[in-house]
């Protein structure tokens, strides 16, 4: 008889959704090698391979992950719903609020929302988990978190999503960028530069790319990237190539005259604010609340 321990199904399960062991490792708040040791244990226990091997850096699953996937999400479900109305009954959860956010949401449009609920609100204890938008998903997917809130303009496969406002974004150099200081540069000539940004093939990184591409970039450079924007603020800051980036989190850079913004001739960049939710969850009047308040924090155009 096959004896699973729920912690080791929701590393399993974290991995697929971060899309890597590394990735999970950072969501999880655990070392990489922790991570493999218990994908070694499920694998033993169950006398199957989990992952493809082959497949470097990035979590594939072989037909038998599939399956045990499926098995793995609805054995963390029914265990999520057991410790919930246990919770319940004892009043351990009656005040709080388990909140996945965005790091650049976090930081800048919601940094003044948040504290504003905590002060409001002595008698609800909240949670803030900031994460990038792979452990957003994996938290709110897994019952870790409450909700989530992250930047899309698409909906995350298989969670509901509820757009509460809409952001924009820029493009941005060092003051002395042959494109600094025009009017109307053409989203072309943005093909002609390289750029820094997020890690590439996070899902930010993607979301990134592909706003760029509609706005008709035809090429994206990317020389450098990193997966904190300050970083990636200083790189463009010091010339190593244009970033694209959430207004709010350049302004005061640009208020300095650290960075300049590109000016184009084209529809403005932004992104859709959403707010995730497990629809399999039953929420406590704390957490509808909070997901009300967050209804009317964040500008809609």
């Amino acid at each position: 008889m096959i004896s699973l321990s729920i912690r080791r199904l929701q590393v399993f399960v974290s991995i697929v959704e971060a899309g890597s062991f590394a990735g999970a490792a950072r969501g999880l708040g655990i070392s990489q090698p922790s991570v493999s040791a218990h994908v070694h244990s499920l694998e033993k226990e169950t006398g199957a391979q989990l992952f493809d091997r082959s497949s470097g850096r990035h979590a594939v699953l072989t037909e038998a992950g599939r399956n045990f996937l499926i098995h793995a999400r609805e054995l963390i479900d029914r265990t999520t719903k057991l410790e919930e109305d246990l919770a319940a009954r004892t009043g351990e959860a009656a005040s709080m609020v388990a909140f996945s956010c965005q790091r650049s949401l976090a930081h800048t449009v919601l940094r003044m929302p948040i504290a504003t609920f905590v002060r409001g609100h002595r008698d609800i204890k909240l949670s803030v988990r900031i994460a990038f938008q792979e452990e957003v998903i994996a938290a709110v997917r897994m019952g870790s978190s409450d909700i989530g809130c992250l930047m899309s303009n698409d909906e995350p496969d298989g969670l509901p999503s509820l757009v509460i406002g809409r952001l924009p974004f820029a493009i941005f150099g060092p003051p002395d960028h042959p494109l600094a200081g025009r009017r109307n540069v053409p989203p072309h000539e943005l093909s002609d530069y390289d750029f820094v940004g997020p890690v590439a093939s996070s899902l930010f990184g993607r979301t990134q790319r592909k706003m760029l591409t509609a706005l008709g970039v035809e090429r994206i450079r990317v020389v450098a990237e990193a997966t904190e924007f300050s970083v990636v603020r200083d790189l463009g800051e010091l010339g190593v190539g244009l970033g694209c980036s959430l207004r709010a989190s350049i302004e005061p850079d640009v208020a300095a005259g650290r960075v300049a913004l590109i000016d184009l001739d084209a529809p403005a960049l932004a992104l859709d604010v959403r707010l995730l939710v497990n629809p399999k969850r039953k929420f406590a009047k704390p957490v509808l609340e909070f997901t009300n308040y967050l209804k009317t924090a964040i500008p809609k155009a």
